[in-house]
């Protein structure tokens, strides 16, 4: 029996929560709190709070048919765990728990960590004879010093209905830090002077690679179009030496990547504990510490390095950096990056740069030119000023920030090229205005950063092979200029976009983010998060017939009260409509009353099971279309549909070719392959009964043959729902033609979310005139 203790200050009970929801707070029960607890209401513990950010050892128990387990905060120096009310602080009421079955207590020696800073006082845990002991695994225990994490059971783990405990107590981010950099100093310390003699002969650094990288090339599905905009025999020009070059340019490139260039060796330790530090802390990467050094260590000893991202490559970067900066002298080494860095759309090195975004050379370049190029540098693609003039002027005053912090400028100068405009020569944007298929090419270029790492994104030397069909693509565009054009000044909305995937295989056909690229870059197919209206609906219908409701069944048409809300009743009047009537109609009282038989949860979980990724609330506007999401996911939602139950996950990328790796040179076939869809890709998983597909296939005929869908009609058997928000502010219709399994999806509207005076019907007018194009 433990002796009295001092009250202890309990976190507060959570309210009921999902089985997947954080373990409910329970204050540890003693003598005082029981006393405590015959007093009135306002002053019982469950009203003490902690405060925040408070830092507690917790004891978390969980029985076996709990959901979810009981936290005590554990306040006090001694507990005892048991079955007995009377005896225990933390009552366990389990058949396979002693009475009195095992005590907690507080160390009072605390041992130091490096015999200098002051360590901390953990619990212990010790058996008090409980009849089926405390286990480890398979390990009785008679006592153990408790550490964060650590899980016991009581009882065997193999018995039926024992108790599962986890100690809670995570260390504070420094201490983890500096756990990390003592043993990796001595790591470091210890590796590289074993890797570096056992490595060094395997690769030579002299004489270095006479060409450059090559770019990234993106073609279409035939094989043979490319979408890159890379000028045709563009020849590569290097300058001589440093002097060469605009004094602020290497002053740019340093501030901007590597401000210890002339003071590291290669690697940078500050840099790379600082990032360690960092990525501890927020418990992720956020933060790498590649130098210039060994940015080029990974461009011009690719095939030594390698491409995958993995520890291995990282110590093979830094051996070959090491290298470099014990034969070639900082300067040598600058000169070479400045030459030889890409910098978007077949441009390597700061010359070609220069004359193709400045057409000047770049020992002509002005503090804001210098600044401007280099700032493009993390991402040439997305960074340049021809295609987001914003972020590259956000870009640009981040160098030249840097540049004025490390006296590389005077404030003044800094001051003055911030506030000036960024000139682009006319053949750049020519350039640029010729690209294919703008909005999906930016889609692959996403694609790529996600399959390959942002590294070997920006390092290039790619070949790219999508699913566009250009024939498609074209007659999209074309469908959206023309539908805004003659209706959408009339009907008020401006934008839009169009989605169009194989079903079969997730592949990506066409893709329209905007009306004009050149103008604005947002992709509104991927990027803008909107309220699908009325063509969520699908979820709730699809949710009913899995739980094998008949679609024949009829709800009333009566106005509803659901969550304190009142909804109106159907538009064609009183009665009722089944399945196939509410779906036409597009009836939202309707279609809530199916989602209230079978479960607003269920919803989100059928939802989910079909590809939708963003945040759904399980609220009763979430049937309406009240949560947001995209036009891609949305589109390939439906897809599931036309494909008898099962999701492809959308994609653009059919194969990644490393264009470096060729065994035969301009031969393609002889690349070596770093993805393919068909082998790396995630298959077509069957998510929903092929039978409900087809009901609900059936479902989304009448929509178009009787309902609100009507203007989608092209004769071919076509599918789909109509979507609205309040105001009219977002316009939908997603359909497919059910042999096909080609699935489209169109949204109408204004990207300051501006009320429109047009209909669900403009946006199936739109695919109507598309898809007529195409079949």
């Amino acid at each position: 029996m433990s002796n009295p203790q001092p009250p202890r200050p309990p976190k507060k009970s959570p309210q009921n929560s999902p089985q997947n929801s954080p373990p409910k707070k329970v204050p540890a029960k003693t003598r005082f709190t029981q006393l405590l607890q015959s007093v009135p209401s306002r002053i019982q513990f469950s009203r003490i709070r902690l405060k925040a950010n408070a830092r507690v050892p917790e004891l978390r128990v969980q029985e076996g048919n709990e959901p979810q387990a009981s936290v005590y905060p554990l306040l006090g120096d001694r507990y005892i765990l048991g079955r007995s009310s009377q005896s225990c602080d933390i009552v366990v009421r389990n058949p396979v728990v002693s009475h009195v079955h095992a005590s907690l207590n507080r160390q009072r020696k605390v041992p130091k960590i490096l015999g200098i800073l002051p360590g901390r006082q953990r619990f212990e845990i010790y058996d008090e004879q409980s009849t089926n002991g405390i286990f480890r695994g398979k390990r009785r225990l008679k006592t153990k010093t408790l550490y964060h994490n650590d899980i016991l059971t009581l009882g065997p783990v193999d018995l039926e209905g024992s108790v599962r405990i986890q100690y809670v107590d995570p260390p504070a981010w420094y201490i983890r830090a500096l756990r990390y950099g003592v043993y990796g100093i001595a790591g470091v310390s210890t590796v590289l002077a074993g890797t570096i003699a056992l490595f060094w002969s395997q690769f030579s650094v002299s004489p270095l690679p006479t060409s450059v990288q090559g770019p990234t090339i993106v073609y279409a599905r035939d094989g043979q179009t490319s979408l890159t905009p890379v000028p045709v025999n563009k020849s590569h020009a290097e300058l001589k030496s440093l002097g060469e070059y605009s004094p602020y340019l290497s002053k740019a490139v340093v501030a901007s990547e590597d401000s210890r260039f002339y003071w590291h060796i290669g690697v940078d330790p500050i840099g790379t504990l600082r990032a360690v530090v960092t990525n501890v802390r927020s418990g992720e990467i956020r933060e790498g510490a590649s130098t210039l050094t060994q940015q080029l260590a990974r461009n011009l000893k690719r095939d030594y390095v390698g491409t995958e991202d993995s520890a291995g490559r990282k110590l093979k970067e830094a051996m070959v950096a090491l290298k470099l900066e014990t034969v070639y002298s900082k300067n040598d080494l600058l000169l070479l990056y400045l030459n030889r860095v890409y910098l978007g759309y077949g441009n390597y090195g700061f010359e070609d740069a220069a004359q193709f975004y400045f057409g000047k050379s770049a020992k002509d370049l002005d503090l804001n030119e210098a600044a401007t190029l280099a700032g493009i540098l993390p991402a040439p693609s997305a960074f340049n000023p021809v295609k987001n003039y914003q972020a590259a002027i956000d870009y640009r005053n981040r160098v030249l920030d840097r540049m004025a912090e490390q006296g590389m400028v005077s404030g003044e100068e800094a001051q003055r090229a911030r506030r000036s405009r960024i000139e682009i020569s006319p053949k750049a944007r020519e350039t640029l205005s010729n690209l294919l298929a703008p909005y999906y090419y930016s889609q692959v270029l996403e694609e790529i950063r996600s399959l390959m790492g942002e590294q070997v994104a920006q390092e290039g030397n790619l070949v790219v092979e999508t699913a566009l069909d250009l024939r498609m693509q074209t007659a999209a565009e074309k469908a959206l200029v023309n539908a805004v054009a003659n209706r959408g000044s009339g009907a008020g909305y401006n934008q839009g976009a169009i989605a169009t995937v194989d079903a079969r295989s997730g592949e990506v056909l066409a893709l329209v983010g905007g009306v004009n690229y050149q103008d604005n870059q947002f992709n509104r197919a991927t990027q803008a998060l909107r309220q699908p209206g009325s063509t969520f609906k699908i979820f709730a219908y699809a949710a009913a017939l899995e739980q094998g409701i008949s679609p024949y069944t009829s709800y009333p048409c009566s106005a509803m009260d659901w969550d304190g809300q009142t909804y109106a009743g159907c538009r064609s009047g009183g009665g009722s409509q089944d399945f196939y009537g509410g779906m036409a109609q597009s009836e939202n009282v309707v279609a809530l009353r199916i989602a209230q038989t079978v479960g607003l949860d269920q919803v989100v979980q059928t939802a989910r099971k079909m590809g939708v990724t963003s945040e759904l609330k399980p609220v009763p506007g979430l049937v309406l279309g009240q949560s947001e999401t995209t036009v891609l996911e949305m589109t390939a939602a439906f897809g599931v549909l036309a494909n008898q139950g099962s999701l492809a996950p959308p994609r653009t990328i059919r194969r990644i070719l490393d264009s470096g790796d060729c065994k035969v040179r301009n031969d393609l076939n002889t690349c070596r392959v770093m993805y393919s869809a068909d082998q790396n890709a995630p298959p077509a998983k069957s998510v929903l009964n092929p039978q409900v597909a087809d009901t609900m296939t059936t479902l989304l005929q009448g929509v178009v043959n009787s309902g609100t869908g009507k203007p989608a009609a092209i004769g071919r058997g076509e599918a789909g729902k109509t979507g609205t928000t309040n105001d009219n502010k977002d316009l939908w219709f997603i359909g497919y033609v059910p042999s096909q399994r080609i699935v489209t999806g169109v949204w109408l509207g204004n990207d300051d979310n501006a009320s429109t005076d047009g209909s669900s019907g403009q946006a199936a007018q739109l695919w109507g005139e598309y898809m007529r194009q195409v079949n």
